[in-house]
């Protein structure tokens, strides 16, 4: 349209240079080109978006590791989690309640400095049953406070302003930046 609308206003008696014709019709082409490459790019963003959208569905269900001390046990369930050991030795766990009263301690053994897994089975120190509901985990490694991430159970996935946002069981809404590992 714009090469159209020079033609029309171009003095009849004054001709333009062919290679100033030539190079003004080569700029229109590469900019066309570049429309054409923006609306292919945009395509396959938008397809992109979408396949991501799928794969991430699939972790509905799935636990994702946080760095959290709280845990939220279900009915007869049990909390999966790890704690990262500076040095071989013993770990110490307390599971406390909502109103801060230790419901169950219990001693897991690093055979050397990393990540130790642990699990508490929901049972109390007196071997009840725990009620469901939410309990802090803490940990120390002789005087040393180690950091608790505990396994969440993945309930659904959010696409919000912020990006994909996995919504966990007991937990506040997070972003994929916030998770250490899912299984």
């Amino acid at each position: 349209t714009l090469m159209t609308e020079q033609m029309k206003d171009q003095d009849p008696t004054k001709p333009m240079d062919s290679s100033q014709y030539l190079g003004q019709l080569a700029q229109f082409a590469n900019l066309q080109g570049v429309q054409q490459l923006n609306t292919g790019i945009a395509g396959i963003q938008s397809l992109m978006g979408q396949q991501e959208s799928v794969q991430v569905a699939d972790l509905v269900g799935h636990d994702a590791y946080i760095k959290s001390d709280t845990a939220q046990l279900d009915p007869g369930g049990k909390v999966n989690g790890s704690v990262t050991a500076t040095a071989p030795g013993d770990i110490n766990f307390s599971v406390t309640d909502d109103k801060g009263n230790v419901v169950r301690t219990f001693t897991q053994k690093a055979d050397a400095a990393g990540d130790v897994d642990f699990t508490w089975d929901g049972t109390t120190d007196a071997g009840a049953v725990a009620p469901a509901g939410t309990y802090t985990i803490s940990a120390v490694s002789g005087s040393t406070k180690l950091d608790t991430q505990i396994a969440a159970k993945i309930e659904s996935v959010s696409f919000t302003s912020q990006g994909i946002v996995l919504n966990l069981e007991g937990h506040d809404a997070i972003t994929f930046d916030q998770i250490l590992s899912i299984s």
